[in-house]
C-alpha cells in the first residue's frame, strides 16, 4: 500500500507540481503534462482494483486545482494548464469506452469471471458493490470534474484579462497615454474622424495586448503548443463584454454621464468610444459600422489561421473555425446599433418592418436612440413626432421574446463551452495502453521521450537501481592509482 502512495504520489509530481508552466513552440513540451497525467490515469485502470482507478483521478482532478490555483492572475500560466485540462480529458474520453468495458467484471459458462483472478461469483459480486459504491472509479465522473476545472481556470483567465488589460483603456490615463503619441492619418470621412481614428487604434492596441497575454509566444508570431482554440473562445467572452459596455455608453444621455456598473457599464471616458456619446445620426451610424468592421478584420487577423499550416491540417483547423463563427458573431450590438442609426425613418414607423430589420431592439431602447438623434448632412431631418409617440404607446410585450428592452444592458455571465474531445481526436491520436499510436497531425510527428519514465511504474525500484549502479565507476577511481583527483572534481 506504501508503495502504492508512493508511485501516486511522484506521478502526481512529475506531471503536476515540478512542471514549468511556460509557453513555447515545442508542442510536445508544453502538453507534456496532459499525457502523462493520462498516461498514470489509464496505469491505474489496469489495475483489478478499482479503488486505484478512484485515488488516481482524485489525485489528477486536486494536483491540477492546485497548480492552477497557484498560478493567481498570470494568464499564460492559466491557459497553460487550461490546455493541458483539455487535453488530458480529451485522451481520457477517447479511451472512456475501452475502460468500461475493462471493468465490468463478466462471468464465463463455468460460472467463474473472465480476467486476470479466478473467483467466484459472489466475490465478483461482493467486489463490485464495494468499489463501484466510489463514483470516481468510473471515468464519466472523472471527465465532469476536469470540466468543471477547465470552466474555473477559463473564468479565471477572462477575469484577469478583462481587469488588466481592457479595463484600462476604457480609462482616461489610457486617453492621455495615447494623446501623446502621433495618430493615425487615416480619415473615415464620416462624424467624428479624429475621434473614430483614435478609438480604433486605440482598441486595436488593447486586443494586441490581450493576444500577448494569452499566449505570449503565439503572438510574437511564433508556433506554441497551447491550443489556439482558446484564445478564440476567451475573446469571444471579452468582446461580448465590450460590445455591452460600448453600447451602454454610446447610449448614455450625455459624454459627462458617469458609468453605471462597473462590468456593463465600466467606460469612465467616453473618447475611447468610436463614435461620441448622448448623439446618434445617420453619420455616426456609418462611422460606427466602420469601425466595428476594422475591429472584426482585426481580431480575426489575430486569432486566425497561420498561412504555414499544411493542407491537411488547415483543412481541420478551417472546419473547428466555421463551427466557432456560427455560433459567435463579434459586436453584435454594435453592429445592429449602427444598422438602426442609418434606418430611414418611414420603416421605424412601421412595426412589423421594424421588427424584420431591427429585431435586436425593443421599442423603449429604439426611442432612447431617436431621442438623441442629431440630423446631418446625410440625414438632416428631424424625427417625426408621430414616431414618438407611436414608440411611447407601444407596449412592451409587443417587443418581441429575446429583445432588449432594458437600459443600461446587463452584459451575461461567463460561460465556456469546452472542445468537444471529437475535434481533438486528430491531434492527440488514439491512446492504448500507456503509448500514443501515431497520427497525420503535427502534434504527433514530434516524439515522446519525455514520457519514457512513466513505462517504468510497474517496476520502479530495479530502474532506479540499474541506473545508480551507472555511477558505481565514480567511486572504483578512488583506489585506481593513475587516478589523482577526486570524485567531486570529476
Amino acid at each position: 500500500m506504501l508503495e502504492e502512495e508512493l508511485m501516486e504520489a511522484a506521478a502526481v509530481e512529475v506531471g503536476l507540481y515540478s512542471v514549468v508552466a511556460e509557453h513555447g513552440s515545442s508542442i510536445n513540451k508544453v502538453l507534456a503534462p496532459a499525457r502523462r497525467l493520462s498516461r498514470f490515469y489509464l496505469h491505474a485502470c489496469k489495475a483489478m482494483p478499482w479503488i486505484k482507478r478512484a485515488n488516481a483521478a482524485r489525485a489528477i482532478i486536486s494536483g491540477l486545482i492546485l497548480v492552477s490555483k497557484a498560478c493567481g492572475n498570470d494568464v499564460p500560466r492559466l491557459t497553460f494548464w487550461l490546455s493541458n485540462s483539455i487535453v488530458l480529458r480529451a485522451i481520457v474520453t477517447q479511451a472512456a469506452e475501452k475502460l468500461q468495458l475493462a471493468a465490468v467484471p463478466s462471468i464465463n459458462n463455468n460460472g467463474g469471471p473472465k480476467g486476470r483472478h479466478e473467483s467466484s461469483p459472489s466475490e465478483v459480486e461482493k467486489t463490485d458493490r464495494t468499489e463501484s459504491s466510489d463514483k470516481w472509479a468510473e471515468p464519466q465522473p472523472f471527465i465532469a470534474a476536469l470540466k468543471k476545472v477547465e470552466a474555473w481556470i477559463f473564468s479565471r483567465i477572462v477575469e484577469s484579462v478583462w481587469w488588466q488589460t481592457l479595463t484600462p483603456h476604457m480609462q482616461s490615463t489610457a486617453v492621455k497615454s495615447s494623446n501623446s503619441r502621433k495618430t493615425s492619418s487615416r480619415r473615415y470621412g464620416l462624424g467624428d474622424q479624429e475621434q473614430g481614428n483614435f478609438a480604433v487604434d486605440l482598441w486595436k492596441k488593447a486586443f494586441r495586448d490581450a493576444c500577448e497575454r494569452l499566449c505570449p509566444v503565439r503572438a510574437g508570431g511564433h508556433e506554441c503548443g497551447c491550443l489556439p482554440v482558446l484564445s478564440r473562445l476567451v475573446m469571444e467572452q471579452l468582446v461580448g463584454r465590450l460590445d455591452v459596455a460600448m453600447f451602454n455608453a454610446i447610449l448614455r444621455e450625455s459624454a459627462e454621464e458617469m458609468p453605471a456598473d462597473p462590468v456593463s457599464d465600466p467606460i469612465s471616458d467616453p473618447k475611447v468610444l468610436p463614435i461620441p456619446a448622448g448623439n446618434s445620426s445617420f453619420g455616426a451610424g456609418a462611422q460606427l459600422k466602420n469601425a466595428v468592421g476594422n475591429w472584426s478584420r482585426w481580431l480575426t487577423d489575430l486569432f486566425g489561421i497561420d498561412d504555414n499550416d499544411s493542407p491537411e491540417e488547415k483543412d481541420e483547423l478551417d472546419s473547428n473555425r466555421r463551427e466557432c463563427e456560427i455560433s459567435f458573431k463579434a459586436f453584435q450590438l454594435l453592429n445592429a446599433l449602427s444598422d438602426l442609426m442609418m434606418l430611414p425613418f418611414e420603416i421605424l414607423g412601421d412595426r412589423s418592418a421594424r421588427k424584420e430589420v431591427c429585431p435586436i431592439f425593443g421599442a423603449p431602447v429604439i426611442k432612447r436612440v431617436l431621442d438623441n438623434f442629431v440630423p446631418d448632412e446625410f440625414n438632416p431631418d428631424p424625427v417625426p413626432e408621430t414616431i414618438l409617440e407611436a414608440m411611447d404607446s407601444e407596449d412592451l410585450a409587443d417587443s418581441g421574446e429575446g429583445s432588449i428592452t432594458d437600459f443600461p444592458c446587463i452584459a451575461g455571465p461567463t460561460i465556456y463551452s469546452p472542445p468537444a474531445a471529437a475535434s481533438l481526436t486528430n491531434m492527440i491520436g488514439e491512446v492504448g495502453g500507456q503509448t500514443l499510436q501515431s497520427s497525420r497531425s503535427a502534434m504527433l510527428r514530434k516524439s515522446y521521450n519525455s514520457d519514457d519514465e512513466l513505462d517504468e511504474l510497474d517496476s520502479p525500484m530495479p530502474s532506479i537501481i540499474a541506473k545508480l549502479q551507472g555511477f558505481s565507476h565514480l567511486y572504483s577511481m578512488e583506489s585506481d592509482p593513475k587516478w589523482k583527483g577526486s570524485p567531486k572534481s570529476c
